[in-house]
């Protein structure tokens, strides 16, 4: 009973990780889904670079503080590596799109 608890466990992770990824628009992606895809990261690469005030491109808890309340009141959830900074990737919440 315990293994197929276990197993279960395992697939779902595996499953909600697989399922996560596919929400994100391929960049690459033909007709109006690429379209968008490609608009939204423009959108993403701006609001990222207007809060980077020193273009070292990282965000610090400084850079966020007053511009996103999401980002401050969940900086230290979102910098999965605990360097003290976001990353693009930390940023955006997957590596799908390649700044």
């Amino acid at each position: 009973m315990r293994n197929s608890s276990l197993a279960l466990v395992a697939l779902l992770a595996t499953a909600t990780a697989a399922y996560s990824q596919s929400l994100v628009p391929d960049l690459n992606a033909a007709g109006t889904r690429g379209e968008m895809a490609r608009a939204e990261k423009k959108k993403a690469e701006a609001r990222f670079d207007a809060m980077d005030g020193n273009k070292d491109g990282k965000l610090s808890r400084d850079e966020v503080a007053g511009r996103s309340e999401y980002l401050a009141s969940n900086f230290d959830k979102l910098d999965s590596n605990k360097d003290g900074v976001l990353s693009w990737e930390e940023f955006l919440g997957h590596t799908r799109w390649p700044k």
